[in-house]
């Protein structure tokens, strides 16, 4: 026999929420603009609101938007994200879009082989970064220089320590953009939704060397 008491979860149920009128909106937009949201400083609000209501927000971005509401980590490591959907590019305006250029996902790359596979673990200064991958990876430098220059459209002979130094600085603000780091001048902190990069690389972070090596051949 059916539960008559079961309340149906609809897109707009999480309207009736006591936050939705002071979090849905900086919610709504973060998303929107491609930023992940995890329990970390004033985002934790948004992430208990998202996740009191995450069937009905799931619904509303499917039905008028065309995009998934999606998750990564668990527990107190989990994160919230927007996502296209296998069959469409979504509802969402171009200019709310956020796209990681070919460059900063190269530099996400190196940031992730520095900390959790080098064990740079202490590592929290852009600069000190900088420093790391033109003296301690001396031996991938040169593949390093390939492929940041043609992700960038450059001749080889373009790419120089300080095109690469610019090319980090900038990635390290497109990810604070969405949400991978906390970023305040110098200093950052990576944050749990940066280990989306090796759910989406796997295959190149888990080769890296060997990859960045062979682009030095090449």
């Amino acid at each position: 026999m059916a539960d008559n008491n079961t309340t149906e979860i609809t897109p707009w149920s999480f309207l009736a929420d006591s936050g939705a009128e002071n979090y849905f909106a900086k919610v709504d937009y973060a998303l929107k603009n491609g930023r992940h949201i995890q329990q970390w400083k004033e985002q934790a609000f948004w992430f208990r609101f998202i996740a009191n209501n995450e069937e009905s927000i799931k619904q509303y971005y499917r039905n008028y938007f065309g995009v998934s509401l999606e998750h990564g980590g668990e527990a107190n490591e989990k994160y919230y994200y927007l996502d296209f959907m296998p069959d469409s590019r979504g509802n969402i305006p171009v200019d709310n879009r956020h796209f990681l250029q070919n460059e900063f996902v190269i530099v996400g790359f190196m940031l992730y082989k520095a900390i959790f596979i080098d064990n740079y673990i202490e590592l929290s200064s852009v600069k000190a970064f900088q420093r790391i991958l033109r003296q301690d990876y001396e031996e991938f430098k040169e593949g390093l220089f390939r492929v940041l220059a043609k992700a960038k459209s450059l001749k080889i002979t373009q790419m120089t320590e300080g095109k690469m130094d610019s090319t980090v600085a900038n990635a390290m603000k497109a990810f604070e953009k969405i949400g991978w780091i906390e970023l305040q001048e110098d200093n950052f902190e990576v944050l749990p939704s940066f280990q989306r990069l090796p759910k989406l690389y796997a295959d190149y972070i888990n080769n890296i060397d060997e990859w960045i090596k062979t682009e030095a051949t090449k």
